[in-house]
């Protein structure tokens, strides 16, 4: 038992460890204190390390394994991923916060960086730097992230080593220094306290190769002093320039507020600037901008004047100034000064689209028409980019009733328009275009355009006929793949894929340079015959590889198609190949985790394919990869599981035409047709192809609807007349009802078309089917020599013979037995009269079958002599 006196020596040294803050944290305390990190143990370090399925969080110890230099790591496993090792607990306010920290993005780009005042995982303030030489500072509350102060050039980028980053928050007054260098202000009341965090954040992957992970942090050092002399003492220096701000450093965090759209705070970064160091240039120039934005025109015109009377009618500088000058007179409303000044500017300085395009406004606006359509123009031709210069000169001319100028201008806007996919603006010119335009096809063409990019794909198809109805009237040559290549799109939307190949074939001859149409003609065709050996497809796919930027999105899309046709060919080692350079490319995209799960299925790993397209179902968002695993487990024959995943599929996607063919056909294999049809019935009246077709017609035959079977064939050769599987099952239909002409008709077609290895042997079975149910083979009896013959062939006229056959005509049949022979077997057995007999009966043979009757008198007539020639010599 511990006496009185025991306990009054504990209780000073109990006190003294209060005093000096070493007491128990509860966590939402907050205290006067010093501390510094110390990552030699985990339980030292303040840090909850923990890792997680997407990063890993551990202790880093220094060389030869010391831990005087030991720091916090954080890795992370994927790209577009922000990750944060949290602190356990100890809370902070007002403080100065001190780090160091190192960053490896592998090549790719990231940041890394300090969470703080930290309440919950959706409420923080965040300060990261990037590997590309940038720092920002974000609030982040219930969730919903504020830019307090947005990506910002710093003096040296986290890349080149280690960057020292110093918060001080003092209140809602956080000041950012970086380096030592002052960097950013912000005053923000969100968040009063909270606890810290290490945050690391993947924004793009680099193309190292395979590593464990895509970025790497470092937290070398952390110091945190909430003592509140200190914090305040720290914040005065900075407020009363005893440690003074670098010019460039206010102007870069004033130029990033105005980029913000924070035009006030911008203008008291300014402000701030010309108290220290005084007015330049560039800041008057920006404050001039900052204050138009406010509408406070006073002061951007004396802003403006003060920077022009610095650049001393520097041409380099004054030419921007001057621009800006005429802004704001054209912001007042003074059009004739405006007029005088930009004229007598341009004699001085040479012409400028910003100028030339104000001149144009104030010659509109004081009715000289001719005049600011000529500045337009003038405007235009150094831009051409700019379709709204062309517009403006085409209300022009429109206003001045000249047409033709105005369609050519319009036709001009509208395609920088198209170019730049702004479908808002075009949409505007449209109706002005065809008005003046009806009778031209680049109108109905670039009407046709704009309503393909709007998916309206009924308009789309309406001009783009018209396009080409007037393109044939006028006989011009087609000469815009742009058309071609929309044109073939929109076919193949319609189901009438072997249609659109001459439009891809012609859109990339015309033009020879651009990879993308190289592509989608190397994936039309591999849709269309499913024959990855294919060297016209695989030619294109050559130059689609080729002619695209390397890392660009259709270098990654023709990769993946390069892999998809290794894994249909089986070959696995180069699908690794291809797969690698997609993702590299494209991301954790479907299309390329979809060819990854199929290369890991042709492995011999079931399960990890299906993995694969499990990881994220968020990311699914068109289904491709639930239908991928509904494709694999079919193959699989595990159809109800299939079945499961394609319901999942077609719950994301319910209209899509492959996996309702998908799922269809999967209930086919299980039997179940009555679902079967409703499925193809709802893909057919979405969007008819020859697939749906095709399988509406098994699921009919099934169903013993021959009529409707037949129906389906005659719709789907409608859309694609060469669809092989649909003649097919079209001749098999003749031979079930016993057509045989028409069965024949439907042969002949099948071999005039190129077929795959398999489609070959189909056809076999199809022409020996209707062999079989059209002629008899007749052996002989002695030597078994075959005579193909027709079923219910005509009668043939009185034959007789001049000669003797050779062996391999038939002799007869035996009128009893009912059995052949041929001649060479036949002249064994001749009676007295001359005459063949049966070896068996004796009886005479007989040409009772007329078969046999007209090859002999085939041979008969072959064998006769020329009759004489008429006329003499």
């Amino acid at each position: 038992m511990i006496g009185f006196w025991d306990r009054l020596r504990i209780l000073p040294r109990f006190f003294y460890r209060i005093l000096q803050g070493r007491g128990r944290n509860t966590g939402d305390e907050i205290r006067e204190e010093f501390w510094e990190t110390d990552f030699s143990k985990p339980g030292k370090t303040r840090f909850d390390i923990k890792s997680e399925n997407a990063y890993d969080a551990y202790l880093l110890k220094g060389a030869g394994g010391k831990t005087r230099n030991s720091a916090l790591a954080l890795g992370l496993k994927k790209s577009a991923c922000l990750a944060w090792v949290e602190g356990s607990g100890y809370h902070c306010g007002d403080m100065v916060l001190k780090a160091r920290l190192r960053l490896d993005c592998k090549g790719g780009y990231g940041a890394a960086g300090i969470i703080f005042r930290q309440i919950d995982e959706g409420t923080y303030y965040m300060v990261l730097l990037s590997s590309g030489g940038h720092f920002r500072l974000d609030v982040v509350r219930n969730n919903t992230p504020l830019a307090l102060i947005g990506w910002t050039e710093c003096d040296a980028p986290a890349s080149a080593g280690a960057m020292e980053l110093t918060i001080i928050a003092r209140g809602a007054r956080m000041l950012l220094l970086i380096n030592g260098r002052w960097a950013g202000e912000i005053d923000d009341a969100s968040i009063a306290q909270g606890h810290l965090s290490f945050a690391l954040a993947s924004y793009r992957a680099g193309q190292t190769g395979e590593t464990t992970y895509v970025a790497e942090a470092f937290l070398d050092y952390l110091s945190v002093d909430t003592r509140v002399a200190v914090v305040e003492a720290r914040a005065w220096d900075i407020s009363t320039g005893k440690n003074p701000v670098p010019r460039e450093s206010r102007l870069r965090l004033a130029g990033t507020f105005a980029a913000m759209g924070q035009s006030v705070p911008a203008l008291v970064q300014l402000q701030k600037l010309w108290e220290s160091s005084g007015r330049g240039q560039e800041d008057l120039l920006l404050a001039a901008r900052l204050a138009q934005v406010l509408e406070h025109y006073d002061e951007a015109e004396e802003y403006i004047g003060a920077a022009l009377a610095l650049s001393g009618g520097d041409p380099a500088n004054s030419g921007i100034l001057a621009e800006e000058k005429a802004k704001i007179l054209y912001a007042r409303g003074r059009r004739t000064e405006l007029r005088d000044y930009v004229a007598e500017v341009l004699k001085t300085h040479g012409p400028s689209v910003v100028l030339l395009t104000l001149l144009g406004h104030a010659f509109w606006e004081l009715g000289n028409y001719q005049e600011a359509g000529s500045a337009y123009d003038r405007a235009f031709e150094l831009d051409s980019k700019n379709g709204l210069l062309a517009a403006n000169a085409a209300n022009v001319y429109d206003l001045l009733g000249e047409r033709e100028k105005a369609l050519d201008r319009y036709l001009a806007a509208g395609r920088s328009y198209l170019e730049m996919d702004n479908y808002g603006d075009l949409g505007t010119l449209i109706p002005k275009i065809l008005a003046l335009g009806r009778d031209r096809w680049e109108a109905h063409a670039l009407a046709g355009k704009w309503a393909f990019g709007i998916e309206d794909w009924e308009t789309a198809d309406k001009e783009f006929k018209l396009a080409g109805t007037l393109q044939k009237k006028a006989g011009i040559p087609a000469k815009d793949p742009a058309l071609c290549f929309l044109r073939g799109l929109l076919l193949i939307r319609q189901g009438k894929r072997r249609k659109a190949l001459p439009l891809l074939e012609e859109a990339a001859r015309l033009a020879p340079d651009y990879g993308l149409f190289y592509f989608r003609l190397a994936e039309t065709r591999y849709l269309l015959d499913n024959n990855p050996a294919d060297p016209r497809l695989r030619a294109d796919l050559e130059k689609a590889l080729s002619l695209s930027d390397e890392a660009g999105e259709t270098w990654g899309w023709a990769n993946n198609l390069a892999a998809q046709l290794s894994l249909a060919e089986g070959n696995t080692e180069a699908a690794a190949e291809y797969l690698e350079k997609a993702a590299t490319a494209l991301g954790e995209r479907p299309p390329v985790l979809v060819n990854r799960a199929v290369y890991q299925y042709l492995r011999g790993f079931l399960d990890k394919a299906l993995a694969i397209l499990d990881t994220d179902r968020g990311l699914d968002t068109e289904g491709l990869m639930a239908n991928c695993a509904g494709n694999l487990l079919v193959r699989s024959e595990r159809l109800e599981e299939a079945h499961t995943w394609y319901q999942r599929a077609l719950a994301i996607a319910p209209d899509n035409q492959e996996f309702l063919i998908n799922c269809a056909s999967c209930l086919i294999k299980m039997g179940q047709y009555g679902e079967a049809d409703t499925l193809l019935a709802r893909a057919h009246s979405h969007a008819p192809s020859p697939a749906v077709l095709e399988l509406i017609t098994y699921v009919a035959v099934k169903k013993g609807e021959y009529y409707r079977a037949e129906s389906a064939c005659n719709a789907a050769l409608e859309l694609d007349s060469a669809h092989v599987p649909s003649l097919r099952s079209l001749g098999w239909l003749f031979c079930t009802s016993r057509r045989w002409d028409e069965a024949g008709a439907i042969l002949a077609r099948l071999e005039a078309l190129t077929c795959s290895e398999e489609d070959v042997e189909h056809r076999e079975e199809l022409q020996r089917r209707i062999l079989e149910g059209t002629t008899q083979l007749i052996p002989c009896a002695a030597c078994g020599r075959t005579w193909r013959i027709p079923l219910d062939p005509p009668p043939v006229s009185f034959l007789r013979l001049v000669a003797m056959p050779p062996d391999e005509i038939p002799a007869g049949t035996c009128p009893s037995c009912g059995t052949s022979y041929c001649i060479g077997c036949a002249k064994e057995h001749v009676d007295t009269g001359g005459r063949f007999t049966c070896p068996n009966c004796g009886k005479p043979l007989k040409l009772i079958n007329e078969g046999l009757k007209k090859i002999v008198a085939d041979w008969a007539a072959g064998a006769l002599p020329d009759p004489p020639s008429t006329t003499g010599c």
